[in-house]
C-alpha cells in the first residue's frame, strides 16, 4: 500500500472501531452488506474495506453510513459496545 494511503496509529484504531461498529449494527439489524449499499448509497466493495478498518471515510461518507444504519456518526465511533 503507497505510504500516502496508510493511516498513522490513532486514525487506523479509529478506523478499525468504526469498521467493527459498522458490522455490529449491521449485523444487529440483519443487514446485508448489498441492502447497506443500497440503503447508504456507498458501494459495497467500499463499506467492505471501512468494516475490515482498511477504509479512512469521509465525514459525507460516514453520515451516509450512519443514516443507512439508522443511528448517529457518533454511535459509529463510540467506543462503548452495547
Amino acid at each position: 500500500m503507497p505510504q500516502y494511503l496508510k493511516l498513522d496509529d490513532a486514525a487506523s484504531k479509529l478506523a478499525k472501531r468504526l469498521g467493527e461498529n459498522c458490522r455490529a449494527r449491521r449485523t444487529q439489524l440483519k443487514m446485508s452488506q448489498a441492502e447497506l449499499s443500497e440503503r447508504s448509497g456507498i458501494a459495497a466493495s467500499h463499506l467492505s474495506y471501512i468494516e475490515h478498518g482498511k477504509a479512512n471515510p469521509t465525514l459525507e461518507v460516514m453520515e451516509h453510513l450512519a443514516e443507512g444504519l439508522g443511528c448517529s456518526v457518533l454511535d459509529l465511533l463510540n467506543a462503548d459496545k452495547e
